[in-house]
């Protein structure tokens, strides 16, 4: 989708449907963190920075090197939850129904990923994913209230960060600078988002700005810029999605509710 000139409509439904199913298999499979947001991160992420068909081989190797090497660094320490298997759910097609809390989630995800991909498709902003990370993260949540607080926490947390990501872009790093920034950056958000999620967007948003300068180089006022409005169209989207697909019953998510230190991009 990045090598066509028109790929931003062409995410639109792509990435809706994408989510949908993520979602779902999130559910049954008790992903951690839960709901879609990584997949749509990498999916959009990917699809909306141009670049060449020659290059996509090389992309798909980076991209593949990076997530065996993090295999790699996590396996060895990896033990049983309480040495107990996990729970593994059959696919039925009753969970998709909309009286049932998995298919009224993959129902909510379907709207807000395509309301912000026709956001993003016809505004023209310059980091088209942001928009579609944002929209993801409330949704996430496992009830309304909990998403309303993740929303304002996102607010409230994005607010700083662009404060410190003004000081930290002024220093104009140099590539390599950059590098190791975005690394210190990304360990303080793992060390701080599971117990305040304003906190950890305070190193997040900073570090999000230097990956988005180093793919689609931009003024400090257009990435700050930028960066505030999609938080704005995407909490608001996602709220609205919520809005139109409320909950019928009390929520038995079958994904574990308590946070995860992904689970905040």
């Amino acid at each position: 989708m990045a090598t066509v000139p028109f790929r931003l409509w062409v995410l639109v439904p792509v990435a809706a449907a994408w989510a949908g199913v993520a979602v779902v298999v999130a559910e049954l499979g008790r992903w951690h963190p839960a709901g879609a947001l990584n997949p749509v991160f990498a999916l959009t992420a990917s699809a909306t920075v141009p670049i060449t068909l020659s290059t996509v081989p090389t992309a798909a190797l980076a991209a593949t090197g990076a997530a065996v090497f993090a295999l790699l660094l996590a396996l060895p320490g990896r033990i049983a939850r309480d040495g107990v298997d996990p729970v593994r759910y059959r696919l039925s097609w009753r969970i998709l129904r909309p009286s049932d809390p998995v298919g009224r989630h993959a129902a909510r995800y379907l709207l807000g990923i395509a309301g912000a991909g026709l956001a993003v498709a016809t505004s023209g902003i310059g980091h088209p994913y942001w928009t579609f990370v944002t929209a993801s993260v409330p949704m996430s949540a496992p009830d309304l209230h909990a998403r309303l607080t993740r929303a304002t926490q996102r607010v409230i947390g994005t607010a700083a960060g662009l404060g410190a990501a003004a000081l930290v872009l002024a220093a104009h790093p140099s590539s390599y600078a950059a590098i190791i920034l975005i690394a210190v950056l990304q360990a303080c958000t793992e060390l701080t988002t599971g117990r305040n999620y304003s906190l950890g967007l305070v190193f997040f948003t900073p570090m999000a700005l230097l990956l988005g300068d180093l793919m689609l180089p931009a003024s400090i006022g257009t990435l700050l810029t930028q960066r505030a409005l999609e938080t704005v169209i995407g909490l608001t989207i996602a709220l609205a999605a919520t809005v139109v697909t409320p909950e019928r019953r009390t929520p038995t998510s079958r994904t574990p509710q308590r946070d995860h230190l992904v689970d905040q991009a």
